[in-house]
């Protein structure tokens, strides 16, 4: 399993091509089972879980979304632990398998959308879904426009761009010290990413196009040499998006 996590993560623009096909081919299959092999079923959960969904379909739907956009995007995380991990595995010293790491991130994620399934599901059982969608969409999209030129938004993608210091600060060689450092490394991702995440209540859930940019957005702001145009261009798209909604 670490073979296989060295290879793909030393290219993360290919893992999360990837990672994003093979998510979406299960929710897509497990939805098309859902639906009794309805084409017409299928389509009305493609990109939104609609009134009347059960609580299941509603966090299968966040969780297959959450996954394939934030596991691309802990590529090079998991690719400089494996760096150290093999330096320090050929001096012959103690080494915790990088699983633990992917663990305590992979927690983060999908604490998260537990969260985020729970908040959907109860707007839906509710009938308030459609309304607050519509009233609060432009808000949404202005404020994670405006969270890209914050100073904590840069603060956590500065740290999520330095995996290497971070782990020679904190190593550990004992399971729980690396499911911890996974912990702490998804938190502050979550601090990278979460205005984009929430997003979702507004594209729609396992809105491919949707899923396919940002997930690319989140790879390219930790891996491009300067990320900051792309991310105050993107949140100028953002606030022009989120202004041009209240004028149509």
């Amino acid at each position: 399993m670490d073979v296989i996590l060295r290879h793909s993560t030393s290219r993360p623009r290919l893992f999360m091509a990837l990672c994003l096909a093979a998510i979406l081919s299960v929710s897509g299959l497990t939805l098309w089972m859902s639906t009794g092999a309805s084409v017409a079923g299928w389509l009305s959960l493609l990109c939104a879980p609609q009134p009347g969904a059960g609580f299941a379909q509603v966090a299968a739907l966040w969780l297959a979304m959450t996954l394939a956009m934030m596991i691309p995007s802990a590529a090079p995380m998991l690719s400089t632990y494996l760096d150290i991990a093999e330096a320090a595995e050929a001096k012959q010293m103690k080494i915790a398998s990088p699983l633990w790491l992917a663990a305590g991130y992979g927690a983060v994620w999908i604490g998260f959308a537990a969260a985020a399934s729970v908040a959907q599901w109860t707007a839906l059982a509710s009938g308030y879904a459609g309304e607050l969608q519509g009233r609060f969409a432009g808000l949404a999209l202005i404020g994670a426009g405006a969270y890209q030129f914050t100073g904590l938004k840069h603060a956590c993608l500065s740290k999520c761009r330095a995996p290497m210091s971070y782990f020679m600060a904190q190593w550990s060689d004992r399971p729980l010290g690396v499911l911890r450092m996974g912990l702490d490394r998804g938190l502050n991702c979550f601090g990278c990413c979460w205005a984009l995440m929430m997003l979702s209540f507004v594209a729609g859930l396992m809105n491919i196009l949707w899923m396919g940019f940002i997930g690319a957005v989140m790879v390219l702001e930790k891996t491009l040499t300067e990320p900051k145009p792309l991310s105050y261009g993107l949140g100028a798209g953002l606030i022009g998006a989120g202004l041009l909604m209240f004028f149509i």
